[in-house]
């Protein structure tokens, strides 16, 4: 056996510089954010683009993307349907905080064409193993206009008792803490003396499953006659999407 073949077989190194461990730090993984897309705007399936790069593809109306891990920062997004038109006339710029969330809704309004609403959500659990819940109105151009009453009640009830929020017009409500369960959601006419008729139901969830240290929000809209856009937004009814916040 050659003294080099020893060597090697004893771990040392044959050949001339010596094998040093590397001492150089490991380079932190970058900040990420999590970004969440609903189209509440009228158009074909769209894809969804960040900076130029697909991240989704076929986002239906009335519906929301699974949650996109990108790098916290600023960002570029664009909606596109498979007609190669822009669901907004500009892209939507984004400043992605690290380990935030952010949805991003495409909303059809009365007049002006498409509205984005840019929301930053709750990722911290609710205290006690409750859970977080946020309803925001975006109802623009409304077939019933509001403002609403909004129940949530134990599955299979109808609404009755206080409302969760009363008085709820165009805007996003902070998170209120309920305890887990199965619930229904409704949306109806806003009652504000015992001397009007009894509220009208306008909409609501069917069953909404909350566990232990789980915020949601639920985004009440406009639904319109022509999903595709190819007509514009004629009003017809109501819909909502519920986006999963944490967990």
């Amino acid at each position: 056996m050659s003294l080099c073949l020893a060597l090697a077989l004893l771990g040392a190194s044959c050949g001339g510089g010596n094998s040093m461990p590397d001492s150089s730090p490991t380079p932190p993984a970058p900040a990420t954010a999590t970004l969440v897309v609903v189209l509440a705007a009228p158009s074909l399936p769209v894809s969804v683009f960040v900076d130029g790069d697909v991240l989704a593809q076929n986002l239906s109306y009335m519906t929301a993307t699974n949650p996109l891990i990108v790098s916290s920062g600023q960002h570029e997004l664009l909606l596109d349907n498979s007609q190669g038109e822009a669901v907004a006339s500009n892209g939507q710029s984004l400043n992605l905080q690290p380990s935030s969330h952010t949805t991003v809704l495409y909303i059809f309004p009365a007049v002006f064409g498409t509205f984005v609403q840019v929301l930053t959500d709750d990722t911290t659990p609710a205290p006690n193993s409750m859970a977080k819940l946020r309803v925001a109105n975006f109802t623009f151009n409304a077939v019933v206009s509001g403002p609403y009453d909004v129940y949530v009640v134990p599955f299979g009830s109808a609404p009755s008792g206080t409302p969760f929020l009363t008085n709820v017009g165009s805007q996003s409500p902070a998170y209120q803490t309920v305890a887990p369960g199965n619930y229904d959601v409704y949306f109806v006419t806003e009652q504000s003396n015992s001397g009007q008729p009894p509220p009208t139901v306008l909409y609501h969830t069917g069953s909404l499953q909350l566990a232990a240290n789980q915020n949601r929000s639920i985004y009440f809209l406009t639904t319109c006659q022509d999903p595709s856009g190819a007509s514009g937004c004629t009003p017809n009814g109501f819909a909502t999407v519920t986006v999963a916040d944490l967990n």
